[in-house]
């Protein structure tokens, strides 16, 4: 699964934006997937779920338990494959890095059936981590 950014929800259900640092995306979420026959209707199902895993201190810090796992461009290109042991793929499945990763509060509504747009990215509150801002040097 491809995106941008995606929101989460701190303990006290106050929404933040989640976002890697540096403009670094689109990234992907770690997910399993799945096709069956319903046996009842016949019908071809498609299934798929995110995988997640403990969040890492940035999301903590506002009372998050759990985050999706994002794999970096070389670990969806090189390393998740069907025919990977198992083995080799698990290790995989840990907190991404939380120094490369930002998050800013949004508004509540976000949580309102029907609201949708980009006011919704906006940031109503301080950014979870500072930022440094790398710039590539001009050679």
């Amino acid at each position: 699964m491809i995106a941008d950014a995606y929101y989460e929800w701190s303990s006290q259900n106050k929404a933040y934006l989640v976002y890697l640092q540096n403009k670094n995306r689109p990234f992907a979420f770690a997910g399993i997937y799945d096709q069956w026959q319903n046996p009842d209707t016949k019908e071809t199902v498609f299934s798929f779920a995110i995988i997640t895993t403990t969040a890492n201190p940035l999301l903590q810090s506002p009372g998050v338990k759990r985050m999706p796992v994002l794999l970096s461009r070389s670990e969806e290109i090189d390393r998740i494959k069907a025919s990977n042991p198992l083995s080799d793929v698990l290790p995989l499945l840990a907190a991404y890095p939380y120094d490369k990763m930002n998050a800013h509060p949004v508004s509540d509504m976000i949580n309102t059936t029907g609201v949708n747009g980009p006011a919704l990215l906006k940031p109503i509150g301080e950014k979870l981590l500072k930022e440094i801002i790398t710039v590539p040097l001009q050679q």
